[in-house]
């Protein structure tokens, strides 16, 4: 066996390895798609802060519509609360009496609870 031959079958043996590097070809950073990718997140920063503005404007118009209902709501409350008391009033149910053709009895009656 020769020398050659020799070396010939190390190879087939033990191949030899090739390191697999990255290209760097193309990956250069091109600075119109960084203005177009900064453009675009400011479009995208700007689209959520328009949302979440409208929702507070709505929820504050919620907000003040739901305080004007409560308000009625309490207003209608006393004004009936002020209906009930005149008419439980001792005057004015003696009055309705009489008109009804009803007398006043004597003392007033005490019923004693069981």
């Amino acid at each position: 066996m020769t020398s050659y031959q020799a070396v010939r079958v190390q190879q087939q043996v033990l191949p030899r390895r090739r390191l697999v590097v990255p290209s760097r070809r193309g990956r250069r950073i091109d600075p119109i798609r960084v203005l177009l990718a900064g453009v675009a997140l400011v479009f995208l920063l700007g689209l959520v802060y328009l949302g979440q503005t409208v929702n507070l404007g709505a929820t504050n118009y919620e907000f003040q519509r739901l305080v004007g209902e409560r308000d009625d709501l309490t207003r209608q409350v006393k004004t009936a609360e002020a209906g009930i008391t005149r008419y439980a009033a001792e005057q004015w149910v003696l009055d309705r009496g009489g008109r009804a053709g009803l007398a006043p009895l004597g003392a007033k009656l005490i019923v004693p609870a069981r």
